[in-house]
């Protein structure tokens, strides 16, 4: 019955996309991207002890993101509307089968606002967005016909929230041309509160007392294709409930005992594009307090660490590279939030493990719009298989 009403849903929206000037007067333009993948794993798991504790208290029957056999992502749709020369209607949707063990097909809203263009140095976006934190989580996320690598980052997969990488509310960006054509560009957001789990994103009939806060400047630099240096970070609070230390335990969220925390999230990242390679380094962390007394062995931190370096061979279309990544949870047992999941009105503790990997491939551009990509995989920590080997197609239009 689910996969009926999905089905029926994604059908009502392709019309509606594909109906030529819905809107009087108004320019519609309509675009997608996906991926395909083929994968093949050996070697058993980088950590037994996070391979046991998952199989008892994780969160799927399958380590996310890794490929066995082939894999179909889905599909992103995007509709923009473009009203008039200053005012703006995005949507995208994501019309996914789950990364994990489960092949259900999801439909997702990534992103539905208006965006006011004023003026360069101030424009304004209402409705959801991708919260303005980074680099990768704005610009690439999961638009794997931009990546270089095939492997999703953990911070930026909103399937584990590590990140408050969606948001819900206004965003406010632009940009001030400096001197030598160097400029520097700014993004303030204010959003919902995030939800009881990490994984929870709150759209609509947001009961938060405090909303979170997200804040970047970046300076981009003329030189090369694309060089600029950034800093951001967040504030939120985290309105939850009280779950035991151990994997396993629960609350409920009709009768357990409330929890609140100060979540500060620090985001800095260095990005290069030039002719002969290119370089992104991203570092993403955060530290939660306790704010009400009732949650001992503060502060909990998070980190995370993306480095990769690509070169561009045979005009730009050939592109080896090297990508390191590491996400750290809490310590104690993830801490008190990170490591919850809601479900029919019950919090449970889970095991979300740590992830260590080095990647080495090689991506090479068959098409104007078609990237084919070719990874190894060597896994140092988590419940993910020591070694494995990646295909991808990745396309859009």
């Amino acid at each position: 019955m689910l996969k009926k009403q999905v089905f029926t849903r994604v059908v009502i929206i392709l019309l509606l996309m594909l109906t030529p000037n819905i809107a009087k007067g108004a320019n519609i333009e309509f675009s997608g991207f996906g991926d395909m993948t083929f994968g093949s794993t050996w070697g058993g798991p980088a950590d037994a002890a996070d391979a046991a504790l998952y199989a008892s208290d994780g969160t799927d029957a399958f380590p996310l993101s890794e490929n066995n056999g082939f894999g179909n992502t889905g599909i992103d749709l995007v509709i923009l509307g473009e009203l008039t020369d200053r005012l703006s209607v995005l949507s995208e949707i994501n019309l996914q089968l789950e990364r994990g063990g489960s092949s259900d097909i999801g439909l997702d809203v990534e992103r539905t606002y208006l965006d006011y263009r004023i003026s360069n140095k101030f424009n304004v976006q209402v409705g959801s967005f991708f919260t303005p934190i980074g680099f990768h989580n704005r610009t690439l996320y999961s638009r794997a016909w931009l990546m270089s690598s095939i492997q999703i980052p953990d911070f930026d997969e909103e399937e584990l929230g590590l990140v408050p990488n969606h948001s819900t509310g206004i965003h406010f960006y632009g940009n001030f041309p400096t001197r030598g054509a160097h400029s520097l560009n700014y993004a303030v957001s204010v959003a919902n509160s995030r939800g009881i789990d990490p994984t929870i994103l709150i759209s609509n009939r947001d009961v938060g007392e405090r909303k979170t806060v997200t804040g970047l400047l970046e300076w981009v630099f003329p030189s090369h294709r694309d060089f600029r240096i950034g800093l951001s970070g967040w504030v939120a609070e985290l309105n939850t409930f009280k779950v035991g230390p151990n994997y396993g335990d629960t609350a409920s969220t009709a009768t357990g005992e409330a929890a609140k925390l100060e979540e500060v999230g620090f985001n800095p990242y260095i990005v290069l594009y030039s002719e002969r390679f290119s370089l992104i380094m991203e570092y993403a962390g955060s530290t939660q307090k306790d704010k009400i007394g009732n949650v001992p062995g503060g502060p909990f931190n998070f980190e995370s660490l993306l480095a990769e370096l690509s070169l561009n061979f045979m005009d730009d279309t050939l592109h080896p590279y090297i990508r390191y990544d590491r996400t750290a949870l809490p310590s104690a047992n993830g801490g008190p939030y990170m490591a919850l999941r809601e479900g029919d009105g019950v919090l449970t503790r889970h095991f979300i493990p740590n992830f260590e990997a080095t990647m080495i491939g090689v991506a090479y551009d068959l098409f104007a719009l078609n990237r084919i990509k070719v990874e190894l995989i060597r896994h140092s920590d988590g419940n993910r298989s020591k070694y494995g080997i990646n295909f991808q197609t990745a396309f859009a239009f």
